[in-house]
């Protein structure tokens, strides 16, 4: 079918407007005349000037997108424009770099390939004018205009040469011939149905979750169709020695008919597109659903299909059956299916076994396409489940319980085109959010709520997915009455169980987009939280066991060989520094005869109040262990003589006012302390730790419950 001219939305198209070749023209007189050398002071003409001319390029190349062919003038035009854009672009950057002339240069090659040599005698006639117009006024020398002449002739033959090159040819028409394929397979595809909504499954990955494949349609499935089409097509036409054979297919706007298929003695058949009604194909149209015509009866419709109406004795043409229940996907009319159609040249009428023939050939089309698109939804499901795999090894990848909440995200948003996700953790009575991200995740993260408050706790609580239709009504009381999720019209809480069903926390997910979490997608969420469950339970155990190797058990502080290895740091990071750091050993007075006189456990009890003090006592920066014993250690970053005792202090009077209980009698205890400080005591961390002892060793002889600075023995 022929693409019309568009002659009566466009005007007179062979005719250009005069007044473009005019504004080309009176762009080169103003690039002659000098205007856009040193343009700054004259910036209103000349950018108007340019304004004008690039309005006018654009409005030529719209004019000529989709045109058939082009007058001699209008051919004319678009190149002079183009040329005498770029001689103004060259001569305002040139002050710049000389290297700029490779502009108009690669313009002018440009349009020598790209237009027939006598379309370009007006762009000739404007660039002679620029350059003898430069040369006039003083702004270029005659040499200069050989060498520019010169340059413009060397690149333009360069690339004509390329272009014309075999190499380029074959390069250029194994582009096109790709294109060409891609286009036709795509069409192909949608005609299939290959490209209707995905399954359920992958329907609600992200847009940026990039399947394996990067078309939207498998090769493969479009493959098996093609090949099942061509092979049953061809099984048609040597069976009932037929002309053609020909599988007329609609488009998707329904008007019309293209081939997707057919087998040919001839040589002259059409792809399309046909109107729909055309010919023989007129008779499908209603309710009926096979027609059968031959010369001997009459004349004969129109094969929609021949270029020349010849050598047709008789045509048989019918419905073929559609794959689904109920008709053909996507095809809001019923009546509008693809049809089969045969011809040949003999005029006799088509036997019942020839046409029962034609019924199975059509019925095997559709189960053709059937296992086509099943190939597909198999792809598509492929897809979808290598992701679940990826999401399953990207948690099994991590170990700590940061991490595991960071890879939960992360798999969350590969799986869903989620808007909101958050992690919440569950420690003894309440719930914390422990990762959120998205919007309002900043408010939320690290806040606590009862242990049984929202949809959260309520979700722990019955250890099932709330709430039950996954729709939002409004704000959501998803963490408490007070913090509401407001904006979303799809929410899925997951508790987090342990094996034996005891609750770790919850998962929130929440989406701006309506039915997101559809059944199948809840269930893969449910598999990757029960996943999730698993990995937050071993990350919160590995977070303890790390715990119990670098910190004290009985006091909660830094254990002595973590002491031993901060304190190394702290002194190297104080060299670099140039900066003091303070030492403090404590020994609590007299421990052994409180553990004599009120037994072990109380002792362990003034020991984890002392450690309670000097925990509270330092900064986030110092460092606070308990050495052994009943010893302990507090390193003081940025600390001098004089802070180092003012520390010691304060922990000395704070252990003095402490009482404790024993058997309903008050129980004192005292520490005594020893300082030394870096660098003016020491300089390596075992003279700072012997000199600090040292000092201690003299607090204890002068009578206890003191602190002695090194340097004051």
């Amino acid at each position: 079918m022929a693409v019309r001219p568009r002659k009566e939305r466009r005007g007179n198209w062979r005719q250009p407007p005069v007044f473009m070749a005019a504004g080309a023209v009176t762009g080169a007189v103003a690039v002659a005349a000098g205007l856009y050398e040193g343009w700054r002071g004259q910036l209103e003409l000349a950018g108007g000037v340019a304004v004008v001319l690039l309005g006018l390029a654009l409005w030529y190349a719209w004019l000529r997108r989709g045109a058939e062919s082009l007058a001699a003038g209008a051919q004319v035009v678009g190149p002079m424009l183009w040329s005498v854009l770029a001689w103004m672009a060259y001569r305002v950057l040139l002050p710049f770099s000389s290297h700029f002339i490779l502009l108009p240069a690669a313009v002018v090659a440009w349009l020598f390939t790209a237009y027939p040599v006598q379309a370009l005698g007006g762009t000739l006639f404007v660039i002679l004018l620029m350059e003898a117009g430069l040369v006039v006024i003083g702004r270029q020398t005659v040499e200069g205009l050989g060498a520019n002449l010169l340059a413009y002739g060397a690149l333009s033959l360069a690339l004509a040469f390329f272009a014309s090159s075999k190499a380029h040819r074959k390069r250029m028409r194994e582009v096109l011939a790709r294109a060409r394929r891609d286009a036709e397979n795509e069409a192909s595809a949608r005609d299939f149905g290959l490209l209707e909504e995905p399954t359920d499954i992958l329907a609600g990955l992200p847009l940026e979750a990039v399947p394996e494949n990067p078309d939207r349609y498998s090769r493969p499935a479009l493959e098996v169709i093609t090949a099942a089409f061509a092979n049953q097509l061809a099984l048609a036409r040597e069976s009932l020695d037929c002309t053609t054979v020909a599988l007329m297919w609609p488009d998707p706007d329904k008007a019309q008919l293209r081939l997707r298929g057919h087998a040919s003695t001839r040589d002259d058949v059409l792809a399309g597109p046909f109107p729909v009604g055309l010919g023989i194909t007129g008779a499908l149209v209603g309710a009926q659903q096979e027609v059968a015509a031959c010369r001997s009866q009459g004349s004969l419709p129109q094969v929609p299909y021949y270029r020349r109406q010849e050598r047709v004795g008789s045509i048989f043409a019918l419905r073929v059956p559609g794959p689904e229940e109920g008709g053909w996907l996507g095809f809001e009319d019923k009546r509008v299916t693809p049809i089969l159609c045969a011809d040949r040249e003999s005029p006799a009428e088509w036997s019942e076994e020839e046409r029962t023939l034609l019924r199975l050939i059509a019925g095997q089309l559709a189960q053709d396409l059937a296992i086509g698109r099943r190939l597909q939804a198999l792809e598509d499901e492929r897809g979808a489940f290598q992701r679940v795999c990826v999401a399953l090894r990207e948690l099994n990848g991590v170990l700590g319980l940061d991490q595991v909440l960071q890879a939960t995200v992360r798999v969350v948003k590969l799986l869903v085109a989620a808007d909101f996700i958050a992690i919440s953790l569950l420690a003894e009575e309440e719930h914390r959010i422990a990762m959120a991200e998205g919007k309002e995740a900043g408010r939320l993260q690290g806040l606590t709520f009862p242990r049984e408050e929202g949809l959260v706790g309520q979700a722990m609580k019955i250890g099932r997915c709330l709430p039950a239709n996954t729709e939002c009504h409004g704000p959501m009381p998803v963490f408490s009455s007070g913090q509401r999720l407001n904006g979303y019209q799809s929410l899925l809480v997951i508790p987090l169980l342990k094996e034996k069903g005891e609750p770790l926390g919850a998962l929130t997910i929440a989406a701006q987009a309506a039915g997101l979490f559809t059944r199948t997608r809840q269930d893969i969420l449910e598999l990757i939280a029960a996943q999730v469950a698993v990995k937050v339970n071993l990350g919160q155990a590995h977070e303890q066991i790390n715990r119990m190797a670098t910190m004290d058990g009985l006091t909660g502080l830094a254990n002595h060989r973590t002491f031993q290895h901060g304190f190394e740091m702290m002194v190297e990071r104080a060299q670099r520094r140039g900066s003091p750091l303070c030492l403090i050993l404590c020994d609590i007075d007299h421990f052994k005869q409180l553990n004599d006189n009120h037994g072990h456990p109380f002792g362990d009890q003034v020991l984890r109040k002392v450690g309670e003090l000097l925990q509270g006592a330092v900064r986030t920066v110092d460092l606070a262990a308990r050495y052994g014993g009943e010893e302990f250690a507090v390193v003081l970053e940025d600390s001098d003589h004089k802070g180092g005792l003012k520390m010691a202090e304060r922990i000395r009077r704070e252990v003095e006012l402490l009482t404790l209980q024993h058997q309903r009698e008050p129980v004192r205890v005292t520490i005594s302390l020893g300082l030394a400080i870096y660098p003016v005591d020491g300089e390596e961390k075992a003279t700072l730790i012997s000199r600090a002892d040292q000092a201690l060793y003299r607090a204890k002889q002068q009578g206890r419950n003191r602190a002695v600075a090194w340097e004051t023995i």
